[in-house]
Protein backbone atom coordinates (compact mmCIF):
# COMPACT_ATOMS: atom_id res chain seq x y z
CA UNK A 1 0.00 0.00 0.00
CA UNK A 2 1.46 3.54 -1.12
CA UNK A 3 0.88 6.60 1.41
CA UNK A 4 0.96 10.07 -0.06
CA UNK A 5 0.91 12.59 2.45
CA UNK A 6 0.72 16.75 1.56
CA UNK A 7 0.71 19.39 3.73
CA UNK A 8 -0.16 22.91 2.78
CA UNK A 9 -0.08 26.26 5.48
CA UNK A 10 -2.40 29.43 5.34
CA UNK A 11 -0.59 32.85 4.74
CA UNK A 12 -1.18 33.86 8.67
CA UNK A 13 1.87 31.30 8.66
CA UNK A 14 4.99 33.34 10.25
CA UNK A 15 6.65 31.61 7.59
CA UNK A 16 4.16 32.95 4.92
CA UNK A 17 3.69 35.68 6.26
CA UNK A 18 7.21 36.70 5.69
CA UNK A 19 7.36 35.48 2.01
CA UNK A 20 4.12 37.99 1.68
CA UNK A 21 5.95 41.11 3.41
CA UNK A 22 8.79 40.52 0.83
CA UNK A 23 6.60 40.58 -2.24
CA UNK A 24 5.08 43.72 -0.84
CA UNK A 25 8.53 44.86 -1.42
CA UNK A 26 8.86 43.59 -4.27
CA UNK A 27 5.80 45.12 -5.68
CA UNK A 28 6.52 48.51 -4.54
CA UNK A 29 9.92 48.52 -6.12
CA UNK A 30 8.82 46.99 -9.71
CA UNK A 31 5.84 50.12 -9.17
CA UNK A 32 8.71 52.58 -8.66
CA UNK A 33 10.82 51.26 -10.96
CA UNK A 34 10.25 48.48 -13.40
CA UNK A 35 13.57 47.85 -13.90
CA UNK A 36 14.26 47.45 -10.02
CA UNK A 37 16.50 44.41 -9.24
CA UNK A 38 15.35 42.51 -5.91
CA UNK A 39 16.64 39.81 -3.71
CA UNK A 40 14.56 40.30 -0.04
CA UNK A 41 14.08 38.56 2.83
CA UNK A 42 11.68 39.15 5.95
CA UNK A 43 12.59 37.65 9.30
CA UNK A 44 9.73 38.20 12.16
CA UNK A 45 9.65 36.95 15.82
CA UNK A 46 7.69 37.79 19.21
CA UNK A 47 9.95 39.88 21.47
CA UNK A 48 9.59 40.95 25.42
CA UNK A 49 8.86 44.45 24.05
CA UNK A 50 6.69 43.81 21.48
CA UNK A 51 7.87 41.80 18.40
CA UNK A 52 10.18 42.41 15.60
CA UNK A 53 10.17 42.43 11.94
CA UNK A 54 13.15 42.67 9.91
CA UNK A 55 13.63 43.50 5.84
CA UNK A 56 16.90 42.73 4.45
CA UNK A 57 18.39 41.97 1.68
CA UNK A 58 19.81 43.67 -1.52
CA UNK A 59 17.39 46.41 -3.50
CA UNK A 60 18.44 48.62 -6.54
CA UNK A 61 18.53 52.18 -5.54
CA UNK A 62 16.55 53.26 -8.40
CA UNK A 63 13.38 51.41 -6.45
CA UNK A 64 13.39 54.10 -3.85
CA UNK A 65 12.24 52.07 -0.52
CA UNK A 66 12.87 54.06 2.35
CA UNK A 67 12.02 53.13 6.27
CA UNK A 68 8.90 54.95 6.15
CA UNK A 69 7.72 53.07 3.02
CA UNK A 70 8.88 49.76 4.31
CA UNK A 71 7.07 50.12 7.58
CA UNK A 72 3.82 50.84 5.31
CA UNK A 73 4.48 47.83 3.54
CA UNK A 74 4.95 45.49 6.83
CA UNK A 75 1.80 47.09 8.20
CA UNK A 76 -0.10 46.85 5.05
CA UNK A 77 0.56 42.54 5.15
CA UNK A 78 -0.22 42.26 8.90
CA UNK A 79 -3.45 43.55 8.46
CA UNK A 80 -4.38 40.84 6.12
CA UNK A 81 -2.45 37.96 7.89
CA UNK A 82 -3.12 38.86 11.63
CA UNK A 83 -6.03 39.27 13.60
CA UNK A 84 -4.38 39.80 17.13
CA UNK A 85 -2.15 40.87 19.17
CA UNK A 86 -0.07 39.01 21.44
CA UNK A 87 2.25 40.48 24.23
CA UNK A 88 5.56 39.34 22.81
CA UNK A 89 4.15 40.51 19.00
CA UNK A 90 1.89 43.65 19.44
CA UNK A 91 0.82 45.69 16.45
CA UNK A 92 0.91 48.63 18.23
CA UNK A 93 4.47 48.35 19.62
CA UNK A 94 5.81 46.27 17.04
CA UNK A 95 9.65 47.84 15.74
CA UNK A 96 10.21 47.33 12.32
CA UNK A 97 13.85 47.59 11.26
CA UNK A 98 15.06 48.44 7.15
CA UNK A 99 18.50 46.83 6.19
CA UNK A 100 17.90 46.88 2.86
CA UNK A 101 21.08 47.27 0.96
CA UNK A 102 22.25 48.62 -2.97
CA UNK A 103 22.52 45.25 -5.11
CA UNK A 104 25.75 44.00 -5.62
CA UNK A 105 27.87 45.58 -8.48
CA UNK A 106 29.36 42.45 -9.87
CA UNK A 107 25.61 40.44 -10.12
CA UNK A 108 23.70 43.79 -11.40
CA UNK A 109 26.85 44.02 -14.57
CA UNK A 110 27.39 39.72 -14.97
CA UNK A 111 23.09 40.68 -15.73
CA UNK A 112 22.69 43.48 -17.44
CA UNK A 113 25.83 43.39 -19.85
CA UNK A 114 24.47 40.75 -21.90
CA UNK A 115 22.36 42.17 -24.53
CA UNK A 116 20.15 38.92 -24.18
CA UNK A 117 19.95 39.95 -20.17
CA UNK A 118 21.72 36.99 -18.22
CA UNK A 119 20.12 34.95 -15.73
CA UNK A 120 20.25 36.01 -11.98
CA UNK A 121 21.84 33.67 -10.30
CA UNK A 122 22.71 30.27 -10.87
CA UNK A 123 20.35 27.40 -10.07
CA UNK A 124 18.15 24.23 -11.24
CA UNK A 125 14.11 25.23 -11.57
CA UNK A 126 11.75 22.18 -11.79
CA UNK A 127 7.77 22.99 -13.25
CA UNK A 128 4.90 19.78 -12.84
CA UNK A 129 2.29 19.18 -14.40
CA UNK A 130 -0.50 16.37 -14.39
CA UNK A 131 -3.99 15.42 -15.94
CA UNK A 132 -5.09 14.10 -12.90
CA UNK A 133 -6.73 17.39 -11.32
CA UNK A 134 -8.48 20.05 -13.17
CA UNK A 135 -5.21 22.35 -11.62
CA UNK A 136 -2.74 20.06 -13.10
CA UNK A 137 -1.66 19.58 -9.78
CA UNK A 138 -0.63 16.32 -7.32
CA UNK A 139 -4.01 15.05 -6.42
CA UNK A 140 -3.06 14.92 -2.57
CA UNK A 141 -1.33 18.14 -2.70
CA UNK A 142 -4.29 19.58 -4.46
CA UNK A 143 -6.82 18.37 -2.22
CA UNK A 144 -5.00 19.53 1.22
CA UNK A 145 -4.97 23.07 -0.84
CA UNK A 146 -8.02 23.45 -1.49
CA UNK A 147 -9.17 22.74 1.96
CA UNK A 148 -6.57 24.98 3.22
CA UNK A 149 -7.91 27.60 1.18
CA UNK A 150 -11.45 27.06 2.54
CA UNK A 151 -10.16 27.21 5.82
CA UNK A 152 -8.67 30.48 5.55
CA UNK A 153 -12.03 31.71 3.94
CA UNK A 154 -13.19 30.38 7.27
CA UNK A 155 -10.97 31.28 9.58
CA UNK A 156 -11.00 35.32 8.78
CA UNK A 157 -15.27 35.09 8.73
CA UNK A 158 -15.10 33.29 12.32
CA UNK A 159 -14.48 35.90 15.35
CA UNK A 160 -13.51 33.40 17.51
CA UNK A 161 -10.18 31.83 14.53
CA UNK A 162 -6.94 33.42 14.12
CA UNK A 163 -4.99 33.29 11.08
CA UNK A 164 -2.69 30.65 11.53
CA UNK A 165 -3.15 27.28 10.11
CA UNK A 166 -1.95 23.94 8.46
CA UNK A 167 -3.40 21.17 6.73
CA UNK A 168 -2.28 18.03 6.37
CA UNK A 169 -4.15 14.71 3.99
CA UNK A 170 -2.76 11.32 3.67
CA UNK A 171 -4.00 9.10 1.09
CA UNK A 172 -3.81 5.42 0.24
CA UNK A 173 -4.73 3.80 3.67
CA UNK A 174 -8.58 2.36 4.18
CA UNK A 175 -9.38 6.34 5.05
CA UNK A 176 -7.98 9.37 4.36
CA UNK A 177 -6.35 10.91 7.17
CA UNK A 178 -6.68 15.01 7.89
CA UNK A 179 -4.92 16.73 10.40
CA UNK A 180 -5.81 20.59 10.84
CA UNK A 181 -4.04 22.92 13.33
CA UNK A 182 -6.46 26.12 13.27
CA UNK A 183 -5.13 29.34 15.37
CA UNK A 184 -8.39 29.68 17.60
CA UNK A 185 -9.04 32.27 20.78
CA UNK A 186 -8.96 31.22 24.29
CA UNK A 187 -12.95 31.29 24.87
CA UNK A 188 -13.56 29.32 21.35
CA UNK A 189 -15.56 26.16 22.31
CA UNK A 190 -13.08 23.14 20.38
CA UNK A 191 -16.20 20.42 19.56
CA UNK A 192 -18.03 23.45 17.83
CA UNK A 193 -14.91 24.43 15.57
CA UNK A 194 -13.88 20.08 15.05
CA UNK A 195 -17.88 19.79 13.67
CA UNK A 196 -17.78 22.86 11.41
CA UNK A 197 -14.02 21.64 10.05
CA UNK A 198 -15.31 18.39 9.70
CA UNK A 199 -18.25 19.98 7.24
CA UNK A 200 -15.54 22.02 5.39
CA UNK A 201 -13.49 18.89 4.69
CA UNK A 202 -16.34 17.02 3.28
CA UNK A 203 -16.66 19.49 0.97
CA UNK A 204 -13.50 18.37 -0.67
CA UNK A 205 -13.54 14.27 0.50
CA UNK A 206 -16.09 12.15 -0.89
CA UNK A 207 -14.15 8.80 0.70
CA UNK A 208 -14.35 8.27 4.51
CA UNK A 209 -11.50 10.45 6.52
CA UNK A 210 -10.33 10.89 9.78
CA UNK A 211 -10.03 14.36 11.12
CA UNK A 212 -7.30 15.40 13.71
CA UNK A 213 -7.79 18.55 14.71
CA UNK A 214 -5.11 20.54 16.86
CA UNK A 215 -3.37 17.19 17.73
CA UNK A 216 -1.19 19.20 20.37
CA UNK A 217 -4.14 20.94 21.76
CA UNK A 218 -4.66 24.00 22.15
CA UNK A 219 -3.42 26.34 19.82
CA UNK A 220 -4.21 30.37 20.85
CA UNK A 221 -0.94 32.04 20.30
CA UNK A 222 0.07 31.71 17.16
CA UNK A 223 1.65 33.41 13.82
CA UNK A 224 4.64 34.84 14.70
CA UNK A 225 3.66 35.46 18.10
CA UNK A 226 3.86 31.91 18.73
CA UNK A 227 6.95 30.53 16.13
CA UNK A 228 9.30 32.40 14.20
CA UNK A 229 9.05 33.49 10.62
CA UNK A 230 11.72 33.33 7.51
CA UNK A 231 11.41 33.96 3.74
CA UNK A 232 11.64 30.88 2.12
CA UNK A 233 11.65 28.09 4.34
CA UNK A 234 7.78 26.85 2.79
CA UNK A 235 9.68 25.80 -0.70
CA UNK A 236 7.60 22.42 -0.69
CA UNK A 237 4.76 24.34 -0.22
CA UNK A 238 5.30 27.06 -2.71
CA UNK A 239 5.67 24.44 -5.58
CA UNK A 240 3.79 21.03 -5.67
CA UNK A 241 3.87 18.78 -2.59
CA UNK A 242 6.51 16.60 -1.08
CA UNK A 243 6.17 13.57 -4.54
CA UNK A 244 8.05 16.12 -6.73
CA UNK A 245 11.51 17.36 -6.66
CA UNK A 246 11.90 21.11 -5.65
CA UNK A 247 14.32 23.28 -7.44
CA UNK A 248 17.34 25.20 -5.93
CA UNK A 249 15.89 28.38 -4.38
CA UNK A 250 13.09 29.90 -3.29
CA UNK A 251 10.10 32.18 -4.75
CA UNK A 252 9.51 34.81 -2.77
CA UNK A 253 10.93 38.04 -2.70
CA UNK A 254 13.00 37.86 -6.29
CA UNK A 255 12.44 40.27 -8.69
CA UNK A 256 11.77 38.40 -12.37
CA UNK A 257 15.29 38.52 -13.30
CA UNK A 258 16.10 36.11 -10.48
CA UNK A 259 16.09 32.67 -12.32
CA UNK A 260 14.28 30.84 -8.87
CA UNK A 261 11.18 32.71 -10.02
CA UNK A 262 10.81 33.18 -13.47
CA UNK A 263 12.50 29.80 -14.37
CA UNK A 264 10.43 28.05 -12.28
CA UNK A 265 7.54 29.72 -13.33
CA UNK A 266 8.34 28.99 -17.00
CA UNK A 267 9.12 25.32 -16.26
CA UNK A 268 5.67 25.03 -14.84
CA UNK A 269 4.27 26.70 -17.94
CA UNK A 270 5.97 24.25 -20.21
CA UNK A 271 5.23 21.20 -18.03
CA UNK A 272 0.84 22.24 -17.98
CA UNK A 273 0.91 22.96 -21.74
CA UNK A 274 2.82 19.94 -22.75
CA UNK A 275 -0.27 18.12 -20.44
CA UNK A 276 -2.78 20.74 -21.74
CA UNK A 277 -2.38 19.90 -25.30
CA UNK A 278 -2.21 15.48 -24.33
CA UNK A 279 1.48 15.20 -25.27
CA UNK A 280 1.52 13.75 -21.65
CA UNK A 281 -0.44 12.72 -18.68
CA UNK A 282 1.95 14.38 -16.51
CA UNK A 283 5.44 16.10 -17.56
CA UNK A 284 8.20 17.18 -15.07
CA UNK A 285 10.52 20.00 -16.99
CA UNK A 286 14.26 20.77 -15.13
CA UNK A 287 15.94 23.92 -16.33
CA UNK A 288 19.78 24.67 -15.42
CA UNK A 289 21.07 28.11 -15.63
CA UNK A 290 24.26 29.84 -14.70
CA UNK A 291 24.65 33.76 -13.79
CA UNK A 292 25.35 36.15 -16.02
CA UNK A 293 24.24 33.46 -18.81
CA UNK A 294 21.15 33.52 -21.34
CA UNK A 295 20.99 30.28 -22.67
CA UNK A 296 19.73 27.65 -20.17
CA UNK A 297 22.56 24.75 -19.26
CA UNK A 298 20.03 22.53 -19.09
CA UNK A 299 16.34 21.98 -20.41
CA UNK A 300 15.07 18.37 -19.70
CA UNK A 301 11.52 17.47 -20.53
CA UNK A 302 10.42 14.15 -18.61
CA UNK A 303 7.09 12.64 -19.84
CA UNK A 304 7.19 9.62 -17.67
CA UNK A 305 6.86 7.27 -20.86
CA UNK A 306 4.87 8.80 -23.69
CA UNK A 307 6.62 9.27 -26.70
CA UNK A 308 8.79 12.05 -26.73
CA UNK A 309 8.21 11.87 -30.85
CA UNK A 310 9.05 15.14 -33.45
CA UNK A 311 5.63 16.59 -32.53
CA UNK A 312 6.58 16.95 -28.49
CA UNK A 313 10.38 17.65 -29.96
CA UNK A 314 8.70 20.60 -31.87
CA UNK A 315 6.58 21.82 -29.21
CA UNK A 316 9.40 22.00 -26.78
CA UNK A 317 11.11 24.18 -29.40
CA UNK A 318 8.28 27.03 -28.89
CA UNK A 319 9.46 28.07 -25.24
CA UNK A 320 12.20 30.12 -25.55
CA UNK A 321 13.64 29.85 -22.12
CA UNK A 322 16.13 33.10 -21.81
CA UNK A 323 15.50 34.99 -18.86
CA UNK A 324 14.29 38.02 -20.92
CA UNK A 325 12.00 36.06 -23.35
CA UNK A 326 10.38 34.30 -20.22
CA UNK A 327 10.05 37.64 -18.42
CA UNK A 328 7.70 39.46 -21.48
CA UNK A 329 6.00 35.71 -22.40
CA UNK A 330 4.66 35.61 -19.40
CA UNK A 331 4.75 39.49 -18.13
CA UNK A 332 6.25 39.31 -14.74
CA UNK A 333 7.47 42.74 -14.51
CA UNK A 334 3.67 43.33 -14.19
CA UNK A 335 2.11 40.33 -12.09
CA UNK A 336 0.69 41.21 -8.86
CA UNK A 337 3.04 39.37 -6.70
CA UNK A 338 1.26 40.31 -3.37
CA UNK A 339 -1.31 37.62 -4.26
CA UNK A 340 0.73 34.96 -6.29
CA UNK A 341 2.62 33.09 -3.16
CA UNK A 342 -0.64 32.45 -1.54
CA UNK A 343 -1.72 28.80 -0.88
CA UNK A 344 1.45 27.78 -4.10
CA UNK A 345 2.61 29.48 -6.87
CA UNK A 346 1.06 26.74 -9.47
CA UNK A 347 -2.41 25.82 -9.76
CA UNK A 348 -4.44 28.93 -10.00
CA UNK A 349 -5.88 29.61 -13.30
CA UNK A 350 -5.72 33.70 -12.96
CA UNK A 351 -1.42 33.52 -13.19
CA UNK A 352 -0.25 34.16 -16.29
CA UNK A 353 1.88 31.09 -16.13
CA UNK A 354 -0.92 28.77 -15.90
CA UNK A 355 -2.05 30.08 -19.26
CA UNK A 356 -2.61 27.16 -22.05
CA UNK A 357 -1.07 29.06 -24.96
CA UNK A 358 -2.92 28.37 -28.59
CA UNK A 359 -0.08 26.52 -30.34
Amino acid sequence: MTYITAETVSPGHPDKIADLISDYVLTEALKNNKSSRVAVETFLTGTNDGGLVVVGGEISESANIHDDEVEKIVREALSITIKSSFEDFDLNKLSIQNVLTPQSEEIRSAVEDDKDQGAGDQGIMVGFATNETDSFMPKTFDTARKIQMELWNFQNENSLLDLDSKVQVTTGGEKIKVVVSTQHKKEANIDEINNQVESLVSNFISDDFILDLNPSGSFVKGGPAGDTGLTGRKIVVDAYGPTIPVGGGAFSGKDPSKVDRSGAYAARHLAKNIVAHNLAEKCLVRIAYAIGKSEPYEVTVDTFGSKADNVLDDFITKFDMKPRVIIERLGLIDVNYKKDGMFSHFGHADRNWEEVEDI
